[in-house]
């Protein structure tokens, strides 16, 4: 009974609390009537806020009962305010209207450079936003990648139509690990090799609420593989989008051949002009939301279709040869695949015909329940699937048939206290093919995490304060029907711990001193300490200067610790080694037939770096945005490509012993080639000699670079961007010369564009970008990445005088049809034309 009376009263308080609460319904409309989309509606008093939407719409609710003053801002609009009145159970109605303002990076806030919302001009990182019309406008391509190709000290690189590459201060490699990418906090990457399949996403650009990019290290507060820097991508809230959202997107590419045979038989029938574009894309989405009193939910679904117009075979020896889509140092596919299980065999040219159209397939549920009105409750379930893609790795393309993705995250919001846990599946029901081995591959991985962080201030708000814990699970298994297990056991088991916490002191308002510091523990790597030291100063108002000091870290991946996959044909030796221990009088090596093997090396540390920065942000003459960081890194312990003999300790070498070995040694060398020579190992799962490849942690590199950005509001209307990256390196110490060391970067690259917008009615840009050439090596490619400059052309068109909600864009990528290849192994690129015409109601 005193339950009862406890549970009774509970109901009671609650109801009437919520008795005391009431609901703001607004509307925001620019000078010219025109829907205001992305204004910040804050009332500080109660440290809530939200957002418009592309309607002009929000919505508040669980305002306590009383008068308050709401502030409206944000990107491109000048700050205003005005009394509003809040009334228990009652709907307050609220339209104001907004001026737009030049002085848009003002008000722009970023989150993870601190792990708490900010200005941007304040955070001590060097950080890249990508604004939300730039988000709005990139709907009319629908790929998140390429919305940062021309951010400041940003490298995008692509290869056909999905495979990108998304890094910061150099060091890339085919298979980009080093920078992190969370959406909604949230890893998305392989857990095998940590990739991020930037096409799976189960989300599309449209429903992106922001995109941050903190470049440099970020281990001090988001732990392994934080390594050149984080990308943080949010979703809309369900509040933040209500209604439906319905858009259709075609597109265009460029094709240097009539590959009308190619692909499916329908594909026989599209559309292809006189000057070789080809009709590849298709793409539809669809998003409602709705509030349910303190409950509001968002559905978000997808489809796209895309015709691999870019892929070709590189098989030499026979079938459609590619002609000139292929150039020096490629690695060439084999004249036929051959499944592990021997039971099917390909050409390349019909492998690439069953798998020429790139499909994805996404759908999500969220749902947020509001506490009150500075806390809530989200659930989210999600699936997207996704193939037909070709990435390059380090031993060559991979042609991705099938993956599918679910996911589910639970999460606690508050001011104070934030939580979040997570599962995340990866699975290839078909085997991933190596087209230029006779290789496959697959994955059938489990990820659950959990992390909560809290945050106060202290002292007149002087001491801000951040602590924050982690920990996650992985399983990864690559045993799969038809694919050869890539690791060898082929399950692995790990998990993954980190605590965290940051301190930002301001000594004086001018000036602040923040520090972090990371421990992450592991069962598959060392336990690493992740330090941050900064102080920022504004000389100013408006111009603020920063130093800092960091260290990050990456882990090898599953593969670099545990691959074992065929490393090409056997080599027969039985007789030869027969012939040369007679013949000098030693005892025969037993080498028979020599398999070929690809090995990991348990052994493995993680690869550091020691950051060293200087920058500036400054906000001139209210109309002049400038940007400017420079640093040095000393980067040591590089994951190396697989060689031979670089292991001795786990993979003995051996070679014959007696009176006439170095003669007898060098003939064997001369009949193996020196290559080879170098793999002889014993292979500790057979106790047998192989030839064995495996890589090994090299090098000591120094780093030097800079970053300059702008952004000028010549008018109201016309936005001018530019900025410039610079990159050197020295390599100080490099134990296995076998292996260069290049950052496979360009030391220059510039991006200058322009966006006239008119009254919100129609706007226009473009955008040129140059990159120097320069040396690209990972695994199996070496060779150089010639210059290349790409001029991108945008435009859209808000239709609403005629259909309310009704919006068309389009994006032309490479404009000029300049033939170039980005990333060496990777496809030539050519020109690309999308166009979304989208419905808001």
């Amino acid at each position: 009974m005193r339950w009862f009376y406890v549970i009774v009263c509970l109901m009671v308080t609650v109801v009437a609390a919520e008795a005391q609460t009431g609901t703001i319904n607004g509307k925001v409309k620019t000078k010219d009537g025109s829907p205001a989309n992305g204004v910040v509606i804050k009332i500080a008093s109660l440290r809530t806020g939200t957002l418009s939407n592309s309607l002009g719409i929000f919505v508040m609710t669980k305002i306590p009962v009383g008068t308050y003053t709401m502030e409206f801002g944000g990107v491109g609009y000048k700050k205003s305010s005005r009394q509003v009145v809040v009334k228990a159970n009652e709907i307050t109605l609220v339209e104001d209207a907004v001026e737009t303002d030049v002085k848009s990076m003002n008000e722009v806030t970023v989150y993870g450079a601190s792990r708490r919302e900010q200005k941007i001009t304040e955070a001590p990182s060097a950080i890249s936003v990508v604004l939300p019309e730039e988000l709005t406008r990139a709907t009319s391509h629908g790929q998140a990648a390429k919305t940062m190709a021309n951010l400041q000290g940003v490298d995008v690189v692509q290869s056909g139509m999905n495979d990108f590459n998304v890094n910061t201060r150099g060091f890339n490699n085919s298979i980009n690990r080093r920078t992190l990418v969370l959406i909604d906090g949230r890893d998305p990457s392989t857990p095998l090799l940590n990739l991020v399949e930037w096409n799976s996403f189960a989300v599309n650009v449209a429903d992106i609420k922001s995109i941050e990019v903190v470049r440099g290290p970020g281990s001090a507060l988001f732990g392994q593989n934080a390594y050149n820097g984080v990308v943080s991508i949010t979703s809309y809230s369900p509040k933040e989008v209500l209604g439906t959202r319905v858009s259709v997107t075609g597109g265009m590419a460029y094709s240097p051949l009539d590959t009308s045979n190619f692909g499916n038989p329908a594909s026989n029938t599209r559309l292809r002009t006189n000057d070789g574009e080809v009709f590849n894309t298709f793409r539809a989405d669809i998003r409602h939301a709705q509030e349910f009193g303190d409950l509001s939910i968002k559905i978000n679904a997808g489809y796209s279709q895309q015709e691999q117009t870019w892929i070709f075979s590189r098989d030499t020896t026979g079938g459609r040869n590619s002609g000139d889509q292929w150039y020096a140092g490629l690695a060439r596919d084999v004249a036929g695949k051959t499944f592990a299980n021997g039971a099917q065999q390909f050409a390349v040219d019909s492998l690439l015909d069953e798998h020429k159209v790139a499909f994805n397939y996404f759908g999500t549920l969220r749902a947020d329940y509001e506490l009150n009105h500075t806390s809530k409750i989200i659930g989210e379930i999600g699936f997207s699937k996704y193939g037909n893609e070709y990435f390059v790795n380090q031993t060559g393309r991979i042609l991705i048939p099938n993956v599918e993705k679910p996911f589910a995250r639970l999460a606690y919001y508050s001011p104070r206290f934030t939580a979040q846990a997570q599962y995340y599946n990866r699975n290839t029901p078909e085997a991933q093919l190596v087209l230029n081995a006779s290789a496959s591959s697959a994955e059938r991985s489990n990820v659950g995490s959990v992390e909560a962080q809290w945050n106060d201030s202290f002292i007149d708000d002087k001491l801000k304060v951040i602590v924050g814990a982690s920990h996650e699970i992985q399983n990864v298994n690559t045993s799969v029907v038809n694919a050869l297990p890539l690791l060898k056991p082929d399950t692995a088991n790990h998990n993954f711990t980190g605590v965290y916490g940051q301190v930002d002191y301001a000594v004086l308002d001018e000036l602040h001193i923040v520090g972090a510091a990371r421990v992450d523990r592991s069962t598959l790597f060392k336990t690493q300490f992740s330090p941050k030291v900064g102080i920022t100063y504004s000389l100013m108002h408006n111009h603020n200067f920063r130093v800092t000091l960091n260290r990050s870290f990456m882990r090898p991946s599953y593969g670099d610790f545990w691959r074992r996959s065929p490393g090409g044909a056997p080599v027969a030796m039985g007789a030869k080694d027969t012939a040369i221990a007679n013949k000098w009088g030693v005892t025969p090596l037993g080498l028979n037939t020599l398999s070929v093997w690809n090995l990991g090396n348990p052994n493995l540390d993680v690869e550091t770096a020691m950051s060293y920065e200087f920058g500036y942000k400054g906000i001139i003459s209210n109309q002049l945005y400038v940007t400017v960081d420079i640093y040095s890194n000393r980067r040591t312990n590089f994951v190396s490509v697989p060689l031979g003999g670089l292991a001795p300790d786990i993979y003995k070498q051996i070679g014959y012993t007696g009176a006439n070995a170095d003669s007898a040694n060098a003939e064997l060398k001369a009949t193996l080639g020196a290559t080879n020579f170098s793999r002889l190992a014993i292979d500790p799962i057979t106790g047998k000699p192989a030839l064995i490849i495996t890589p090994t942690n090299i090098g000591t590199v120094d780093e030097q670079g800079a970053e300059i950005g702008i952004n000028y509001y010549a008018t109201d209307n016309l936005l001018i961007t530019a900025n410039a990256t610079w990159l050197s390196t020295k390599v100080q110490d490099n134990k296995v010369p076998a292996q260069n060391i290049v950052p496979n970067t360009s030391p220059r690259r510039y991006n200058i564009g322009a966006q006239y917008t008119e009254n919100g009615f129609w706007d226009a840009g473009f955008n040129l970008r140059y990159v120097d050439q320069f040396k690209w090596i990972a695994g199996l490619f070496e060779g150089t990445v010639p210059s290349y400059a790409v001029l991108d052309i945008n435009a859209s068109l808000d239709m609403s005088r005629w259909v309310k909600g009704a919006r068309l864009g389009v994006n032309v990528f490479n404009a000029l049809n300049r033939k170039h290849y980005e990333i060496f192994g990777g496809t030539y690129l050519y020109r690309y034309t999308t166009a979304t015409l989208s419905y808001q109601f």
